[in-house]
């Protein structure tokens, strides 16, 4: 029964095209999708994108350094989602889409996309407005808003490079370096030929890359920030890690780094800190009713429940609202049984059938960015004008989202490296 549950089209309705596999709403459609998209993100697969990583991440650490020379802050908040953006896009497409590479340090884009899950509510009640927004002549969406256009023309880039890609010589793509996944799924048997069109593919590419870099920077985020504002846990992080990756410009795999007991628990932590989905994931049982204690739920009720819950429950996690990596691990610092039995409660990325199709090249993302930034900058790194407040999450836009960074609202998480 339970893979039988549909997502409830009326909530949903703000996540964009339901042809994507995220947005789906029908629980048969999601499984043919979900087969077909899911190989190319398995642990296998993210191993192999994985050295084609970590130079997109190197080059977040020469703009870390050029900014330490000239004694600048580093707006991190931002620079965490550039460095989303252009790794996701990378392994969708095998293009990136240049962020990191931006003066402003994607400031004005980011401002474009909050700007548009800030319309999220609205579009709910009335979904046509999404279809409004993409379809208006550029010329008019740039006099009504101006900001709107850096995620109109991100779709658009996106379409083309979908395009590009499908348009390609075969004998060119099997000399890429690694799979890029888009490309596969269009090659895929495991999906009919209405499902391997342009159009469909082109929103299940703007959909992975939407899906791919606020999560995940959002997280890098956060855990950067509690690791900071927590100087023992930075000290004793920072002599894992120096102990286990004795020169800084060689950072292993995620798969070893996860194996690191206290980094593997302020991962953890962070993620349960995170929340990750603030809003009730919404489900609708079309067939049969269900049953709860003595409540009997008729067929076609919209069920669902925040991961907030779950995350705050002393119960489960005693001193909820602390940051504690240790209760993750055994009373001897090892990875164990502890670990095994939260994990059942961890939701960041969901459960089931419907979680988060990405989970292991988040993962990755998050050992390998935190650990390279830490290696390469030690001690050296530090917080700048940034407290609790600005990464205190006030929103629900289905993922809980923090004051706008732009020193009015909120700061964001700012950094500076002081000079060695």
């Amino acid at each position: 029964m339970a893979n039988r549950l549909d997502k409830y089209g009326w909530f949903y309705s703000m996540m964009g095209n339901p042809m994507a596999a995220f947005a789906t709403i029908s629980a048969d459609v999601h499984r043919v999708r979900r087969s077909a998209l899911g190989p190319f993100f398995s642990t296998q697969a993210v191993a192999k994108f994985y050295p084609h990583m970590q130079p997109i991440i190197d080059r977040l650490i020469a703009r870390m350094e050029l900014c330490a020379e000239r004694d600048e802050e580093i707006p991190l908040f931002y620079a965490y989602r550039c460095l989303t953006v252009d790794i996701i896009s990378e392994y969708v497409f095998a293009h990136q889409m240049g962020l990191l590479d931006r003066a402003d340090w994607g400031r004005y884009f980011y401002s474009a996309w909050r700007s548009l899950w800030e319309l999220s509510p609205t579009i709910r009640q009335f979904p046509f407005m999404m279809d409004a927004i993409m379809s208006m002549p550029r010329w008019i969406t740039k006099l009504i808003n101006p900001r709107a256009l850096e995620v109109v023309d991100m779709f658009s880039d996106i379409d083309h490079q979908t395009k590009v890609l499908l348009d390609s010589d075969p004998e060119t793509i099997k000399a890429q370096p690694h799979p890029t996944v888009i490309w596969e799924l269009s090659k895929s048997d495991a999906l009919p030929p209405s499902e391997k069109t342009f159009k469909r593919l082109a929103v299940e590419a703007n959909g992975l890359v939407a899906a791919g870099f606020e999560t995940t920077g959002a997280t890098l985020t956060l855990m950067t920030y509690l690791v900071l504002s927590h100087p023992q846990v930075h000290q004793k992080l920072l002599k894992e890690l120096e102990e286990a990756i004795p020169d800084p410009s060689k950072i292993p795999g995620a798969l070893v780094l996860e194996k690191l007991p206290y980094f593997f628990a302020v991962v953890k932590e962070s993620l349960r800190v995170s929340v990750g989905a603030y809003s009730r994931l919404s489900r609708v049982n079309r067939y049969e009713s269900m049953q709860y204690k003595q409540w009997t739920i008729p067929a076609g009720t919209a069920v669902g429940m925040s991961g907030l819950f779950v995350a705050h429950d002393p119960e489960i996690f005693p001193n909820p609202l602390s940051f504690i990596p240790e209760r993750w691990l055994e009373a001897d610092g090892s990875i164990g049984p502890t670990a095994n039995k939260l994990e059942h409660y961890l939701l960041a990325f969901g459960k089931g059938s419907r979680s988060c199709v990405g989970i292991n090249l988040a993962y990755a993302e998050l050992y390998s960015v935190l650990s390279t930034v830490l290696r390469r900058f030690g001690r050296r790194i530090e917080l700048y004008k940034t407290t609790e407040r600005d990464l205190e999450a006030v929103h629900d836009y289905f993922a809980g989202m923090t004051r706008r960074p732009d020193g009015i609202e909120g700061n964001g998480l700012r950094v500076k490296v002081r000079r060695e």
